[in-house]
């Protein structure tokens, strides 16, 4: 068998050239990430605490940010960076819905503090930040780890460049439908669908429904 080959024994070469100069840590592309980490962040305190799980952001996240960043003739970098920015917001939060109720269902705290959940929330982001530049080589580099999730977002990235189809069309179109659908059945709204979880026995009040 010819080493060649094989594809382990090539050469990495990675999609964006280490001699590149390409932007990446701009501001617009901070701003829409943040904006999407709120929404998405919003969106998934609301499902975890409905449903008691969530889903990952990071592949909405990267079919928005290309569609929005590809208007102004943002980078790939820059493209990349908007994802990460809201898929770590929106992992924080369900970080945090799975932890801080917790001393309020124990009794430790009478009602939710504001403060007191945001400085937690602060100081996990920044370990989290801190541990990760530590193991980044030992988890990443060294191990023989598929990462499934994180390849599927590259190659979702990747396949966006090049002037090809990004997906985007879709996504808006099932925001479109389920914003419409929230409407149909949401008391706030008009309210034309029953909401099967109401109807019949009652559930018990969680602490966020006081």
């Amino acid at each position: 068998m010819n080493p060649t080959s094989d594809p382990s024994s090539r050469p990495f070469v990675p999609f964006v050239p280490e001699s590149s100069d390409l932007p990446e840590l701009t501001f617009r592309a901070v701003l829409l990430g943040t904006a999407m980490a709120i929404v998405l962040g919003t969106a998934n305190a609301y499902l975890g605490m409905r449903a008691g799980l969530t889903v990952a952001a990071t592949f909405p996240a990267a079919v928005v940010a290309m569609a929005a960043l590809r208007l102004f003739g943002g980078s790939i970098l820059e493209e990349n960076m908007a994802r990460t920015t809201a898929s770590v917001g929106e992992a924080l939060v369900a970080g945090a819905i799975f932890t801080i109720p917790a001393f309020v269902i124990s009794g430790v705290w009478d009602e939710l503090r504001y403060w007191e959940s945001t400085a937690i929330m602060l100081v996990g982001g920044i370990l989290g930040v801190l541990f990760i530049i530590v193991l980044r080589r030992t988890l990443v580099v060294e191990a023989d780890l598929p990462f499934p999730e994180s390849v599927a977002a590259a190659e979702l990235v990747k396949a966006g460049q090049g002037g090809r189809q990004t997906g985007a069309r879709f996504v808006f179109q099932a925001m479109g439908v389920a914003g419409a659908w929230e409407l149909l059945k949401n008391s706030n709204g008009i309210k034309l669908v029953a909401d099967s979880s109401r109807s019949g026995s009652r559930p018990s009040r969680c602490w966020a429904g006081r």
